[in-house]
């Protein structure tokens, strides 16, 4: 019913020109060696900020069930034959999502769409935010066909 993805925050590395203005204006204050300590913590900070985008960066990837194609199952085997699409675009999608699916936004993960189905009625809703990805539409359509193939 759902697709996680995590978000990837850019930062700006603290260089030596940075340092190097800091330094000057520190050492208008006579105060050389808390310039260089300072250049020192935020080159340190730097690292590691850049460390933690990289850790982070290899661990957005996709669902494996997202990563290889599939064979459409035969009429007689899906949830809804031919289902009857509701496609809703909303600008709270993610916590929308969350409630749907009882899988909680988090500061690196969240629900990317979702999709929820009435097999009676043969109808299906895909829920997602104001932006979106193909991606993210094809994996709920395919729920709103097989249901829910991945859990």
């Amino acid at each position: 019913m759902h697709d996680r993805d995590e978000e990837q925050h850019h930062t700006l590395p603290v260089g030596a020109s940075v340092c190097a203005l800091l330094a000057g204006a520190m050492m208008m204050s006579n105060a050389s060696s808390l310039s260089y300590s300072l250049c020192r913590w935020l080159r340190r900070g730097a690292v590691l900020l850049v460390l933690s985008v990289l850790v982070a960066c290899q661990t957005m990837v996709p669902p494996a069930v997202d990563q290889v194609r599939f064979i459409p199952l035969v009429s007689s085997k899906r949830v809804i034959d031919q289902p009857k699409i509701k496609y809703l675009v909303r600008p709270d999608g993610y916590e929308y999502c969350a409630r749907i699916t009882g899988i909680p936004v988090t500061p690196t993960s969240r629900a990317m769409a979702c999709a929820f189905w009435n097999v009676r009625r043969k109808e299906c809703t895909i829920v997602t935010p104001m932006e979106t990805g193909y991606n993210y539409l094809g994996h709920e359509l395919r729920h709103c066909v097989d249901g829910a193939f991945h859990d």
